[in-house]
């Protein structure tokens, strides 16, 4: 059994700034050591993670906009390039609080080309799912690096990264008002919440 160790970058307040936990996929045992990140400006220029989870709470509008925040920080700042990350709506309990829709989340992942996932941390749910996800992910990541670099895969430069969030996000907003209309959902946004593809 092979021990691997990854390093996650998380941006969420109410978390010690520093935990590990042990996954097991494949049959091959990883470490994932989460850093909880105050300031994304100075503190990534320091540790290279694998990876990000930037989570919000669906009860809290605020915390959503934070998120949106941090992930066009990282967007703005090219930290995303090259590497896994996985917007996490947390408190999915608490449906009769809840102020922020998962669509709203799935748009927001979207816009910004990363996973997403809701869970509730309190009771435990789609938790195990989520830390398959990111290792997954991270191995994914890992893998479509090596082959861009061999020049086996497509390149990870294309025209589409560079488009314009704002016309992503109307895209988006346009893709949500339509499954709402017609009740079929978008592929990208079904993509999105697999975690087990690019």
């Amino acid at each position: 059994m092979r021990r691997l160790f990854f390093t996650l970058s998380l941006f969420v307040s109410d978390v010690p700034s520093e935990q590990s936990v042990f996954v097991m996929l494949n049959g091959e045992e990883s470490e994932l050591r989460f850093l909880n990140i105050a300031n994304p400006t100075t503190e990534l220029e320091v540790i290279h993670p694998d990876a990000f989870v930037i989570m919000y709470s669906v009860i809290d509008k605020a915390s959503f906009q934070r998120a949106e925040e941090y992930l066009e920080r990282l967007h703005d700042q090219d930290f995303l390039r090259g590497k896994s990350a996985i917007l996490v709506g947390n408190k999915v309990d608490l449906v009769r609080s809840r102020v922020v829709s998962s669509q709203d989340g799935k748009c927001m992942a979207c816009t910004y080309r990363v996973k997403f996932i809701e869970v509730s941390v309190g009771i435990n749910h789609n938790v195990d799912h989520l830390l398959v996800g990111i290792l997954n992910q991270i191995r994914l990541k890992k893998a479509g690096n090596t082959e861009n670099r061999t020049g086996n895969g497509a390149s990870e430069g294309s025209g589409h990264w560079y488009k314009s969030r704002g016309v992503v996000r109307a895209s988006m907003k346009a893709r949500q008002m339509l499954t709402w209309l017609f009740g079929k959902e978008d592929s990208k946004f079904k993509n999105c919440e697999n975690l087990h593809v690019l």
